[in-house]
């Protein structure tokens, strides 16, 4: 059997995940990855497709997905060191009845893709195999959170479908939430029994670039990436995206994984509180148009930043769980914090404040609903601030926090040097 590695930087990258999901039949098929995943993010992750043949037949496609670093080592290219051995869970799609999974072809399927992948660790995966699940409960002044049962895994994407509208081709398998498929992180929330939330991530390996010794410091070579989160309308207002999302982070610390990541839309100001005025997140990447899909939420370029959230650093880890509000500045009690922009309109390039605050609009999801027009305005304005501002070079600004002003909504930014990555990058005792 031979495996065949695709190029993810290739131009037509994207033509050929569109060409493999309808092979799969996208849309039809409840164990397929969504195609804007494929597409963006598993690469993203340290993740790869794979075509396997046997004969010139083409038998199946594997997507590898980062699972950890596994024990022992391999040499490095001085002979001089091992450095660890990464590890991958091979998730197998037959394409053919030749193709379908067995415990000859999983084997040789494993051994193929290791010898493509030269050493790396090759776990198969058959989505559609018999699978286990292990729930788990914690609870939080009546909000129980912990990993879903398999009844509670089937209702996830029915959870997805709900929150967004999704089409069953954006919609996330159940099985990612198995004991065999060994998820970066899976947890959901029940209130008086009933599922309420969700949240899941995937091991990455490296990211983004780290400033100063932060990788070293948090094991920025195994990341977590946390890729959805959803709260049912009915539950809102009950704090739940913070309780997911600090067990998820306290869970990545105590697995030695210090550096969480995900993606967020910069101009939705209440996941902007919550990010930065709760979690203590940072944004410092800024991925413009980064999705190629459009719906409801995202009727202009989905534009978004990547957030990094240091979960054992002392920023972070002083939260405390249970009673926490967001930090949320009123501008008018700070003058020294300079304002770039007058909503999408008079941009200032030329800031040089300590501090910034560029203004975003105060309901993003409605904006887009009643006045598209306008929405494109602001995206275009706000995506060239950020290509300008954001990043970790001397005398670009971090994203660290929120304010509002009357009925004004803003991010607000620190300008970089040494001081300022210090006190970010501080590890708690």
């Amino acid at each position: 059997m031979d495996a065949q590695l695709l190029d993810a930087t290739a131009p037509s990258w994207g033509a050929i995940i569109d060409q493999i999901s309808e092979q799969l039949d996208v849309g039809n098929n409840p164990t397929l990855l969504p195609t804007h995943f494929l597409q963006v993010v598993l690469p993203k992750l340290g993740g790869e497709v794979i075509r396997l043949h046997e004969d010139d037949q083409e038998l199946g496609v594997g997507f590898l997905l980062p699972r950890g670093v596994a024990s022992g080592g391999q040499p490095s290219n001085d002979d001089s060191a091992n450095l660890p051995r990464r590890a991958y869970t091979l998730r197998y799609h037959p394409l053919c009845d030749a193709g379908r999974p067995t415990p000859k072809l999983a084997q040789a399927a494993a051994q193929a893709v290791e010898a493509a992948m030269q050493g790396a660790d090759i776990l198969f995966y058959d989505p559609s195999g018999p699978l286990h699940y292990e729930p788990t409960y914690q609870d939080f002044e009546g909000v129980n959170i912990g990993r879903p049962s398999a009844e509670e895994a089937a209702q996830i994407p029915l959870l997805q479908q709900q929150i967004w509208g999704s089409a069953p081709a954006f919609l996330y398998p159940a099985d990612l939430h198995s004991v065999e498929f060994q998820l970066g992180s899976s947890l959901i929330a029940r209130v008086d029994g009933e599922l309420a939330a969700f949240l899941f991530g995937f091991h990455k390996f490296d990211g983004p670039a780290l400033p100063t010794n932060w990788s070293a410091r948090f094991h920025g070579d195994l990341r977590l990436e946390s890729q959805t989160l959803g709260v049912l309308p009915e539950f809102r207002g009950m704090r739940i995206a913070n309780l997911l999302k600090r067990v998820q982070g306290q869970e990545a610390w105590r697995d030695g994984i210090g550096v969480v990541n995900w993606t967020a839309d910069p101009l939705q100001f209440p996941n902007a509180a919550l990010n930065f005025g709760l979690l203590r997140a940072l944004a410092f990447d800024f991925y413009p148009d980064l999705y190629p899909f459009r719906n409801a939420l995202n009727r202009v370029p989905a534009s978004r930043f990547g957030l990094t959230w240091l979960v054992g650093s002392e920023r972070a880890q002083n939260v405390p769980l249970i009673g926490a509000r967001a930090i949320i500045l009123d501008l008018r009690q700070h003058p020294d914090i300079e304002v770039v922009n007058e909503g999408y309109g008079q941009l200032n390039f030329q800031a040089a404040s300590s501090h910034i605050a560029i203004e975003i609009p105060g309901d993003w999801t409605e904006l887009q609903a009643t006045d598209v027009e306008q929405a494109a305005q602001w995206r275009a304005a706000t995506d060239h601030l950020f290509r300008h501002y954001v990043g970790t070079q001397p005398g670009q600004y971090v994203i660290t926090g929120v304010a509002t002003a009357h009925n004004r909504h803003f991010l607000l930014g620190q300008k970089v040097d040494d001081a300022l990555l210090a006190h970010l990058g501080h590890v708690a005792e």
